[in-house]
């Protein structure tokens, strides 16, 4: 096997977050709102028929759902959609026989989880030899811990670049 037929495997940097209270406050709302898109999405999909189960209907309904529905209005478009991403792949990997069917996502079972698919929107800077600041939709500018060298600046290219972030609330906060 050469070197050209091995594939390139991405991996993910975690970095603690330093949220003030607010913050942490805005996120733990847009994680409830992911948390909750999810669980409505489901609903809508096992209400409805088969052959109305498509990508652009469920769009549509999380659109509907986003205008209608206040507390849904705080989770940006972007995570929305990054919610539905992930649960026609729940739905793929359990037709491939590789998992078990979605179910609804309990309150104090998941973890706390928001996506931010777009790398663009981060704004990544550093700004002291152990600290650096991101742009979070919706969430606003917040610090974390800077441990690793991450692609910012004049160095991103094709292959060394931020894609996008996901935001986990673990036991460290």
């Amino acid at each position: 096997m050469s070197e050209r037929d091995l594939e390139t495997r991405q991996f993910g940097h975690r970095a603690r977050l330093a949220l003030s209270p607010a913050l942490a406050l805005k996120a733990d709302d847009q994680a409830h709102a992911a948390r909750t898109m999810w669980n409505l999405l489901h609903a809508w999909w096992q209400m409805m028929p088969k052959e109305k189960r498509t990508l652009a209907n469920a769009d549509a309904a999380i659109r509907q759902a986003r205008r209608d529905v206040d507390f849904l209005a705080v989770l940006p478009a972007q995570a929305a959609q990054a919610v539905l991403k992930t649960y026609f792949q729940a739905w793929k990997n359990c037709w491939a026989g590789r998992a078990d069917a979605p179910n609804f996502k309990a309150r104090f079972r998941s973890t706390l989880t928001v996506d931010v698919p777009q790398g663009r929107d981060l704004n990544i800077v550093r700004v002291h030899r152990r600290w650096g600041m991101a742009s979070l939709p919706k969430i606003g500018r917040v610090r974390f811990r800077w441990t690793k060298d991450l692609p910012v600046g004049k160095q991103p290219g094709k292959e060394n670049r931020i894609t996008g972030a996901r935001l986990v609330k673990d036991t460290l906060g």
